[in-house]
């Protein structure tokens, strides 16, 4: 199994002159990608970066970010994938956690941290300075070192749940991913993905951006997402195949410009990370017919891709997220951690050879999520007869009412159905009597109405008395607390509630 590096090369060799990478501002060829980040990987040990040395990017998407990143890994050493939307306190407790020695950042990411002391050398993440640094430094160097058991880039959590932890995945641990990817979704050398999401997520790197380098595709990068951009880009460059979480697929659907787009060689559309309901879905696919939408539950400790519910499936198991990819297995688990039989509530259990090395530097956070080698996700589903599994919550978002469990995605599976939802969280605030209260925030869409006697009204035809929320509160949509994905976060959205 080759490491990343590798993968550069030989289509480097095989197809020189195939566009690699894209964003507004430039493209590479593989060529010309493979020998500037050998360039660059060269000009770095010359700063005294070595194998297993972490080094920091913080920055937006781009065609630079791609480059610093492949000529990390392709020197051995590791990088550390930043969020730049992260506040500055949490970024330099994550830098000095893992012990970042070099860090790129972009302009603004680097008046943030000002102020603070104990960062590593910080440089600047441009093309005028990556060109400058290879100028001055790139002399040769033997990159052919690198293992596929080394350590490839460190992820941190979203920290939904508490404070993030550094993900460690090697090379290896990516390239499985990346097979898994590949024959899930049908990925081949001939197609052309566009990247909405930030890169320093698992989603957009480990699950587009490089299945498409694996097999010598070509990788269109927004630098940021907004629906008009995503159109217009999608166009633009003959895009075959894209992702956005389903809160920016309703973006881009109900854009003005959607209608009128041409869709043509748009054939397959990635989502994940939210609720997906069927009108909805069936409005991605009036866009264009035979376009195929492919539903993804994944999380960063697997690598990331756990299951894909594919299209022709999606009628057997309309409310599941599929089953699992092709080398990772899935146990459902009771609190006992033996098996929950089929159709029977469970922890979902990943193991495979894409799951995670383990929380770099954190042996102990490492050992709470693994079981007999199994990689407790803290998700709760339900694996039916054929494998399909329908997720029901995180288990630290159960809310315990009158007694029973309430599991919030089934509830906010009922209320997404009404046309005037755009996004709903669904979460337990206190209550004296029933302990916690199910209660539901809503965003409409706009130019639509309802209000909170009709969303219970809707939601009971679908859900038990104890199951429908007991109180419906409305925000808009920047109001409510999300992350980088515009998935909610419903520990800040609780505060945010009870003050």
């Amino acid at each position: 199994m080759q490491p990343v590096g590798k993968w550069i090369n030989l289509h480097a060799r095989r197809r020189p002159a195939k566009i690699a990478v894209v964003d507004d501002r430039r493209r590479l060829t593989y060529a010309e990608l493979d020998q500037q980040t050998d360039a660059l990987a060269a000009a770095l040990a010359a700063r005294g970066v070595r194998a297993g040395d972490r080094v920091g990017i913080l920055a937006g998407a781009s065609v630079e970010w791609v480059l610093v990143y492949l000529s990390i890994v392709k020197l051995g050493a590791i990088a550390t994938a930043l969020n730049y939307r992260e506040t500055p306190d949490r970024l330099v407790a994550m830098i000095q956690n893992v012990g970042v020695t070099l860090l790129f950042t972009d302009t603004g990411s680097r008046a943030a941290l000002s102020g603070f002391s104990g960062l590593p050398e910080i440089v600047e993440l441009s093309r005028t300075s990556l060109d400058d640094l290879t100028a001055r430094d790139s002399k040769q160097n033997d990159l052919a070192g690198v293992k596929p058991t080394d350590g490839n880039v460190i992820l941190f959590t979203g920290g939904t749940t508490g404070a993030s932890k550094g993900v460690l995945l090697s090379h290896a641990n990516l390239s499985w991913n990346v097979i898994n990817e590949v024959l899930a979704t049908r990925i081949t050398e001939w197609d052309t993905t566009l990247l909405g999401t930030a890169l320093h997520h698992s989603a957009a790197l480990n699950t587009w951006l490089l299945p498409h380098l694996y097999v010598g595709g070509t990788a269109v990068i927004l630098r940021e997402f907004t629906a008009d951009g995503w159109i217009d880009m999608m166009q633009r460059e003959h895009v075959t195949n894209g992702f956005t979480p389903p809160t920016m697929a309703r973006q881009v659907v109900k854009h003005p410009n959607a209608n009128n787009a041409d869709w043509r060689r748009f054939r397959r559309w990635y989502s994940g990370a939210g609720i997906l309901p069927r009108h909805e879905r069936e409005e991605m696919e009036s866009l264009n017919p035979g376009l195929g939408i492919y539903y993804q539950y994944g999380l960063t400790e697997a690598g990331p891709i756990v299951t894909v519910l594919q299209p022709e499936d999606y009628d057997l198991a309309p409310g599941s997220i599929g089953r699992a990819v092709r080398n990772c297995e899935i146990r459902m688990l009771r609190e006992d951690r033996t098996d929950a039989p089929t159709d029977t509530v469970g922890e979902i259990a990943v193991r495979g050879p894409a799951v995670m090395s383990g929380y770099f530097n954190r042996p102990e956070e490492t050992a709470k999520v693994f079981h007999d080698g199994w990689l407790l996700t803290g998700d709760l589903g339900v694996m039916d007869s054929n494998g399909f599994i329908t997720f029901h919550d995180r288990s630290k978002d159960m809310i315990k009412t009158g007694g029973l469990n309430v599991y919030s995605q089934e509830v906010e599976h009922a209320l997404a159905k009404h046309p005037a939802v755009r996004e709903v969280a669904v979460i337990g605030t206190q209550d004296d009597h029933w302990g916690e209260m199910v209660t539901a925030v809503v965003t409409l869409h706009d130019g639509m109405s309802a209000d909170e006697n009709d969303l219970i009204l809707f939601a009971r035809k679908d859900l038990g008395g104890y199951q429908t929320p007991k109180r419906v509160l409305f925000m808009s949509y920047d109001e409510l607390p999300k992350n980088h994905l515009g998935k909610i976060l419903k520990r800040e959205l609780r505060i945010k509630v009870d003050s």
